[in-house]
């Protein structure tokens, strides 16, 4: 049985990124028939777990050598993180989208929705660390297994040695994560701005920006682009004539 799950680990571990996806045939109506309800309250905590999840993700990968920490498309590892946040938990990167996720949920505020999630995402990420835990231990033997011993799984330690860990770049933590932060953000505005227009129209406001007071909402959509294509460029070096380089390499990676 653990062998099982270590091998769907390794395939889920390839497609995590796609993963989701089927799960939008089952969010987007629960999402569509909560549109109009929540209110501060929810938009609040909801976002307030999604910054502590992305705040997390920043710390992990603001930290953290190239070759280690889950952003690959195959298990690799040319070391064995123990400091900084992998001194609370051993997969941090995961409870910051663990955060995320279900801070998208309370936004939407559909308790059905959040179940499911939180469910699938259990399922799924049981899978993929059992198999990273056996790549691990064939990689790092005893010193893993005395890491395996000393620090939790999932839920973090409150206190724990080494957890202040390296130097941390912000420069690499936005690198890394300008991605991630512009679509949760995008899409907590525009879950937001739905429930504002359901309402609107409920009242009878007239059908326009103005009308449904969604004027702030386009406001804050042009702004994460626009922040969004800003780090973009200037990680890609644009101003100084890597657009088109830089297109070039995505469209080779498209292409294969």
């Amino acid at each position: 049985m653990a062998e099982r799950i270590e091998r769907i680990g390794q395939v889920l571990f390839r497609w995590r990124s796609f993963t989701p996806v089927p799960l939008l045939a089952v969010a987007v109506p629960l999402i569509w028939r909560s549109r109009g309800g929540g209110g501060t309250a929810w938009a609040v905590a909801g976002i307030g777990l999604c910054a502590a999840g992305q705040a997390l993700r920043a710390w992990v990968l603001g930290q953290v050598p190239d070759g280690t920490s889950g952003q690959n498309e195959r298990l690799i590892a040319t070391e064995l993180n123990t400091s900084g946040p992998y001194a609370r938990t051993r997969n941090p990167l995961y409870l910051g989208n663990l955060l995320i996720t279900v801070g998208l949920c309370v936004v939407a505020h559909d308790p059905i929705l959040l179940a499911a999630v939180t469910v699938l995402f259990a399922a799924q990420y049981r899978a993929i660390v059992a198999a990273e835990e056996q790549f691990l231990r064939a990689r790092f033997g005893a010193r893993f297994e005395e890491y395996r011993a000393r620090v939790p799984r999932f839920l973090p330690r409150v206190r724990a040695a080494g957890a202040t860990g390296g130097p941390w770049s912000w420069r690499r933590a936005l690198r890394k994560e300008h991605n991630p932060l512009a679509a949760w953000a995008a899409l907590a505005v525009v879950l937001l701005a739905s429930d504002q227009a359901v309402r609107a129209r409920a009242a009878g406001a007239p059908a326009t920006l103005r009308g449904y007071g969604l004027v702030p909402y386009a406001a804050l959509l042009v702004a994460i682009i626009a922040g969004w294509l800003a780090v973009k460029g200037w990680k890609h070096r644009w101003a100084r004539g890597g657009f088109t380089e830089d297109l070039r390499r995505r469209l080779r990676e498209t292409a294969r």
